[in-house]
């Protein structure tokens, strides 16, 4: 039950984020060079958000499997701790690299493979509210019935987001401190 609303969350902000993020080029990849592609492809990230000034504390890559599965062989992330901090695949974190927390999710949304970004670009809020308990009327147990509020937003900043003329934010437009891409694998 927690993996399921865990998951719908992820979900949720996983399309929330990759519809406010910068679009980056595709990744061509082909095999042989598929490790090198895709971790060139997240040094031009931070190259990305360097030229933005977005602050290199709190950066984070999120990957698909795929994705993690072909990066985990590059010798920069595997390893990492000599490029960066330790405690590599810890916690779900695949490594600390280059000014960002690599991290992995199923919850990835279609048509992306890659974000990179900093944590201060989106915000999640969630809340349980109203607890009811009660006795089943088919089982003898008791339930608890409760309804889960969220929901989330990218956060704009006046220096990198564009304004309309009444002051406030265009929010069809992206962000620049959250950036995406999609991996064109070889057939």
């Amino acid at each position: 039950m927690i993996r399921a609303l865990a998951r719908e969350a992820d979900t949720f902000m996983g399309i929330l984020i990759a519809k406010g993020a910068t679009p980056l080029p595709s990744v061509k990849v082909t095999s042989g060079n598929i490790s090198q592609n895709l971790y060139g492809a997240i040094l031009d990230m931070m190259l990305a958000l360097d030229e933005n000034d977005i602050p290199s504390d709190r950066r984070y890559v999120v990957v698909s499997p795929r994705v993690k599965r072909y990066l985990v062989e590059h010798p920069a992330i595997a390893n990492a701790a000599a490029y960066g901090e330790p405690g590599v695949t810890t916690n779900g974190v695949v490594a600390r690299l280059a000014s960002f927390t690599v991290a992995s999710t199923t919850a990835m949304p279609a048509g992306t493979d890659i974000v990179a970004g900093h944590r201060e670009f989106a915000t999640f809020a969630s809340q349980f509210t109203g607890f009811r308990e009660g006795q089943s009327e088919r089982y003898r147990a008791d339930y608890i019935d409760t309804l889960h509020l969220y929901g989330g937003k990218i956060v704009r900043y006046p220096e990198l987001d564009t304004k309309k003329a009444d002051n406030t934010f265009d929010e069809s437009k992206p962000t620049k401190g959250i950036l995406k891409t999609a991996v064109e694998w070889a057939a």
